[in-house]
């Protein structure tokens, strides 16, 4: 690779948190001839003995247009195999990124002997479970460095949402940071328009824009069609199809020391970077 040119590696927690966040940010980096892989972590369906809680029954209903009393264990395969499929729909657009999906099932679906670690919407926002995290972060950890024994990529975490999954993989990448990895963290849409504080010392907040992906971005978010009424609600298609809804706006995390990626967002900037 160029010595100019540098690898990205976004980290998304689900299928459609990077799209909705960096979609724009994606496409410019990769033409101008950066190399981006998109690695969604909690891509796989829930065990055949896990009973589902409150909100698992109440988000899979809501997506796959169900009453909650209806939810059954395969229900919820069905939905992820969906929201997979979406996925691949949407990246379609955004030519030239990679995309890897794993199999680390979401939080809502994750189990302790069968039990939910999240019963309500409360415990999803909440403080992740202790043995939760235990059993999760070494195994990401894990799996994250052998994605990268030459030390190629910059990693891009997800950085201010207090969802559970999304608060885990903010710890990752504190984590590979710390061993000496390049890493940022992106700010996760629609989440920061409720809560933006990344509460690490020595950081600035990158906002990028570029109207000209806008169309491709929105296109993309359309393909997530079992999420558009959660995130956004009555009548998002007709909303974000009409330009309203999503954000121009993405935000950044980058250390003030960091002299690699500074220039690198200078460059993908169509105008001067808001800090």
């Amino acid at each position: 690779m160029n010595q100019d040119k540098r690898a990205f590696m976004f980290i998304s927690p689900h299928f459609d948190d990077v799209v909705l966040s960096c979609a724009s940010t994606l496409m410019e980096l990769v033409n101008q001839g950066h190399t981006c892989k998109v690695l969604t972590v909690f891509g796989g369906c829930p065990s055949v003995r896990f009973q589902p809680g409150e909100i698992a029954r109440q988000y899979a209903a809501e997506d796959l247009g169900l009453f909650e009393d209806e939810i059954e264990g395969e229900h919820l395969s069905i939905l992820v195999a969906r929201r997979l499929q979406e996925d691949q729909r949407a990246f379609r657009h955004l030519a030239g990124v990679q995309v890897e999906v794993l199999t680390f099932p979401d939080a809502i679906y994750r189990e302790n002997k069968g039990q939910p670690y999240y019963r309500t919407e409360e415990d999803l926002f909440g403080i992740p479970d202790k043995q939760d995290e235990a059993d999760f972060l070494p195994k990401i950890e894990t799996y994250l460095q052998s994605c990268d024994l030459a030390r190629k990529y910059t990693w891009v975490f997800p950085a201010v949402s207090k969802h559970v999954d999304h608060q885990l993989l903010t710890k990752a990448g504190l984590r590979l940071m710390s061993q000496g990895y390049p890493v940022l963290f992106y700010s996760e849409f629609p989440y920061w328009q409720q809560y933006n504080e990344f509460s690490q010392d020595g950081w600035h907040q990158l906002e990028l824009r570029n109207s000209v992906y806008m169309p491709v971005k929105r296109a993309a978010v359309l393909e997530y069609k079992t999420q558009l009424l959660g995130l956004f609600g009555e009548e998002a298609e007709t909303k974000i199809g009409s330009g309203g809804v999503l954000s121009e706006t993405e935000l950044f995390w980058i250390q003030e020391t960091d002299t690699q990626v500074w220039p690198v967002f200078r460059a993908i900037s169509p105008e001067p970077l808001q800090t």
